[in-house]
């Protein structure tokens, strides 16, 4: 991978303190972004069916979070054996995500929210430096959250075995 980045990109966070946007219980916001191929995807088309984890990415033109994907797209199979799918946010533009889902070879949606409206609404967002705190977001399948996650790198979010103690527990409380 190039490790050039462009001018587009920053590397500066936010100076806001990586906490939680959204509380427990609260319903998941409803949104709409485009994927690569220029669907739009948001947390609706999951509802009654599965449990929805929302990974909110820096830029899939920085390392961490090119690692941070491959690693949950390595792990999707387990993850949709406790009914859970997976969404992915990034403030790239369509071509930028398209490059990176292709290359990381997701099998699920990166959405492109250049803008920050919707991430802005998850996390924290510096319109000014496009800077944002990476977030992991875990609704059940009604669209209520049940738990978010924030740092300032993706590298120092949960593993993936705290995730599935989550999903094992909201498993328990509404049977699949």
């Amino acid at each position: 991978m190039d490790e050039s980045l462009s001018s587009s990109v920053s590397c500066v966070q936010p100076a806001l303190a990586a906490v939680a946007k959204l509380t427990a219980r609260e319903m998941l916001p409803s949104f709409a972004l485009p994927d690569p191929a220029g669907v739009l995807r948001g947390p609706h088309d999951y509802k009654q069916r599965d449990h929805l984890l929302l990974l909110i990415v820096r830029s899939v033109e920085l390392p961490s979070p090119r690692l941070f994907l491959k690693q949950f797209a390595e792990a999707e199979p387990v993850l949709r054996e406790e009914h859970c799918s997976l969404l992915a946010i990034s403030p790239d533009h369509l071509a930028r995500n398209a490059e990176a889902q292709a290359s990381l070879q997701l099998p699920f949606p990166l959405l492109a929210d250049p803008t920050g409206k919707v991430i802005a609404r998850l996390t924290q967002w510096e319109a000014t430096q496009r800077a944002l705190n990476p977030s992991l977001l875990l609704a059940d399948r009604y669209g209520e959250l049940y738990q978010q996650w924030v740092s300032t790198d993706e590298q120092a979010l949960p593993p993936l075995s705290e995730l599935l103690s989550c999903l094992r527990y909201l498993n328990r409380l509404c049977c699949p």
